[in-house]
Formats: structure tokens, sequence, C-alpha cells
């Protein structure tokens, strides 16, 4: 039967890494968690947001925003957040054929100087507080959709020394990666790297705009890192844990395949065999550098 937590079609998952992580992740059935800030790239999950932006910034190109939709305004206003939505109505009723030049003149003088609540330097600072907290606690597992991509044994698996793990999604389970989400690669900046972003996130019903916040920007990686082809699951730390990382327990069912580097140690194959040996439907491989260029995967006897 479906998972009703089931998010995509996908019935595998496969997590690349060196000899040494995988016997203690066979050992102990475990996958460590980690918080953004242990990701080897920098822009991976924004250590900071709205970096270099202040209330000045986000009020002028709020004013522009709204300049731009009172000359031009949209069809259709429902998407947008109630306190604009009920603003831009109010504009249209009163002006149905159109804003008058010498008002949109006026309202052109805030984006000089824009009206900034009293309160607004003191929110700003308390959302990029809370956002770095946010990253110490937040635990993200991250994972890929094929076991042949070169680049990825070299980086992950040890330069092709390692190991992958393919892991099941099987819903009578409710395994943690039917929740998996794919990365969007994107050189565009998030929303909240610029003021002009956050205008736009203001536009935003606040439940999207905290979604977005929230999760979609854990989401976002740049498309130079496109070839690993990633999935990512995201949670946060559990009641009382330190560090930041959690090492979180699978269930041995979930993994179905061990595949050795093409060049895996030999001497080691017994004791990873061993391990193997712990999961009911668990079964080895052996990858090698193949003849088209490609990765190639074979079953052990």
């Amino acid at each position: 039967m479906r998972s009703p937590n089931r998010m995509h079609e996908r019935s595998t998952f496969y997590k690349y890494m060196s000899l040494n992580t995988a016997k203690i992740v066979l050992d102990s059935c475990s996958l460590r968690w980690s918080s953004p800030v242990l990701f080897n790239d920098p822009f991976d999950v924004p250590r900071e947001v709205m970096p270099g932006i202040n209330e000045i910034n986000i009020g002028k190109a709020l004013a522009r925003k709204l300049i731009a939709e009172l000359i031009t305004p949209r069809e259709d206003i429902q998407n947008l957040n109630p306190r604009i939505r009920t603003m831009l109505s109010d504009f249209q009723k009163s002006f149905p054929l159109g804003i008058p030049a010498g008002l949109i003149e006026r309202f052109q003088e805030m984006v000089n100087i824009p009206p900034v609540g009293i309160g607004a330097p003191a929110a700003i600072q308390e959302m990029k507080d809370v956002w770095r907290g946010m990253l110490n606690n937040r635990r993200i597992l991250c994972l890929s959709e094929s076991p042949i991509i070169t680049p990825m044994w070299n980086h992950y698996a040890d330069k092709y020394k390692g190991i992958v793990i393919e892991f099941d999604c099987v819903d009578f389970l409710d395994s943690a990666w039917l929740i998996a989400k794919p990365m969007k690669y994107t050189d565009k900046m998030p929303l909240t790297h610029t003021a002009e972003g956050m205008a736009e996130l203001l536009f935003m019903p606040d439940n999207k705009s905290i979604e977005y916040i929230n999760n979609e920007i854990i989401f976002i990686k740049t498309e130079e890192w496109a070839y690993e082809r990633e999935w990512r699951i995201s949670t946060y730390a559990r009641p009382n844990s330190t560090g930041q990382y959690s090492d979180l327990k699978f269930h041995p069912f979930e993994l179905k395949s061990v595949i050795l580097g093409p060049l895996f140690d030999a001497s080691e194959f017994d004791e990873v065999a061993s391990l193997v040996k712990m999961y009911p439907r668990a079964k080895l491989f052996k990858s090698s550098f193949g003849n088209d260029r490609k990765i190639s995967i074979v079953p052990l006897p």
C-alpha cells in the first residue's frame, strides 16, 4: 500500500561514501544527518539571510514594486499577500481608469525616503538571528538518484575506493526517503539575498513566504552542482541533541544493495561482505571503469 507520506515516484536512492564511513553505516544501521554549516559548499543553504540588507533597502524595493503594480496592474491579485491585495484593490476601485500621473510622482518620492516602521530594524535582526539558530538545529540527509556519476565517486567515495549504498523507498515502513525532494539547480540569487527579493516575499501570502524561507532555499544549489543529481531530506535535531549532526537509524529492510568502488581494496572484501549479511535484502555489486568511459556495475556472486 502506498504511504500517505510519499512525495515522489522514485523507488531507490544512493549514498556515496568512503569505505570507513560505509563500515560505520553498515555496522550501526544509521546515517549521519548534518547541519548545513558542515556542508562543503559555502553557498549551499545560505549561512545568512539578507546579507548587507537593511530596512531602508527593503523599503525602497517595496516602494518600487508597489509603483510598478499601480502603473501596470495585474489582472489577478488573489495570490498576493492580503495586506498588499487590499491596498491594490482599493486603488483599483478609486482609480478605475488608472492612477493619475501626479499621484505616481508622489509615490516615487517614497523610493527616496521610504516609510519604515520603528520596529523594522529589530525585526530584520531577529529574522537573521532566528535563521542562524535554525541552521544549527537543521538536519539534512543528501542522496543521489544515480550510482554511476563519475565525479561523485571521486569526490564523495574516496577517489573511487569507497562504496555506494542503495536505499529502498519502502512504503509500509514509511521510509524517510519517501519525503525526499529534488534539488533545484539555478544561478539566480535566493529571494532572501536581495532587497528586491525580500520585497517579492512581502508580496506573497505569509504562509508562502514562510514556506520559502523555511524550506525552499534548503533545496537550491548553483548550476555547477547539477551533476550530483541530488535529492535531500530535511528535518530538525531531536530534543536534547547536541552538536551539528545526528546519527539516525534506518530499517535493515531499507538497505537494498552495496556497490564497491572501481578501486575498492580487495583485502577489505570479507569484512564488508560480513557486514552486508546483516541486511536481509542487501546484494553486493562491484563497479568498474567501463570501456564506454562510464561507471559499470555488475552483481557479485
